[in-house]
């Protein structure tokens, strides 16, 4: 179900949740500039035992007790951040919600995630009711195919993926993710942030998310107690 870190997330506080990629069945708002760079299609492609805990976890979504089942392993685990979608997205109005009562029932619990479901209005109404929770980051996914969404939320931050050295994000954007090509190259100063992990600056250690924290701390210096669980209402 939720794995603990990667490379990039690091090995120890953050967990996540991820379904299969690449198809507007699991990333309703996707466009050809994300499809044609997605790195979960990638992993996907060669891990086949990554492929298929995926599929499971996309079976596992369809359940009436998903939500139960995936509070119960979050407070087994005394789990404290959770990453949504490494891969995948809220693909249904009626997932997303699903989502939205996990947060709300976890309040002790940081839960983050990058959509484009933003794109798909009924979606987007929900992701709007989680991103105002206390303990919810919220980032719009947005890139050349999409612009910079329209009404962003107060609570909610946009990420730009940057896919050539002129692909120059709109200023209103918070944060840089680079392909992979680009990574090597350091990023110049100015502008809006770039993923610590993707800027090309030379580390002995590379940052990774638990490290730097930008994109899943609601406020700098923030703590993180043990989750509880709530009854269902």
């Amino acid at each position: 179900m939720l794995t603990r870190g990667n490379y990039k997330l690091g090995q120890d506080r953050i967990w996540s949740f991820s379904l299969p990629s690449g198809t507007t069945e699991t990333c309703p708002g996707m466009t050809p500039t994300c499809g044609s760079h997605c790195y979960a299609v990638a992993l996907e492609r060669y891990r086949p035992a990554t492929a298929n805990a995926y599929r499971r976890n996309l079976e596992l979504s369809q359940r009436r007790d998903f939500a139960r089942r995936v509070r119960a392993f979050i407070v087994a685990h005394e789990i404290r951040i959770v990453r949504i979608h490494v891969g995948g997205d809220f693909y249904s109005p009626r997932y997303a919600r699903t989502w939205l009562r996990i947060v709300r029932r976890l309040p002790r619990v940081t839960f983050y995630f990058y959509t484009r479901a933003w794109r798909v209005l009924a979606i987007r109404a929900v992701i709007n009711r989680m991103a105002a929770l206390a303990n919810c980051v919220a980032w719009f996914s947005a890139d050349r195919d999409t612009g910079v969404p329209a009404d962003v939320p107060p609570r909610v931050r946009v990420a730009w993926l940057m896919t050539a050295p002129d692909d120059t994000p709109p200023a209103s954007t918070n944060l840089i993710f680079r392909v992979r090509r680009l990574r090597r190259v350091p990023h110049p100063t100015g502008g809006s942030p770039v993923c610590p992990n993707e800027n090309g600056a030379v580390r002995a250690r590379p940052t990774t998310c638990e490290v730097c924290g930008r994109c899943w701390r609601p406020t700098p210096g923030g703590r993180f107690p043990l989750p509880v669980i709530q009854p269902d209402l």
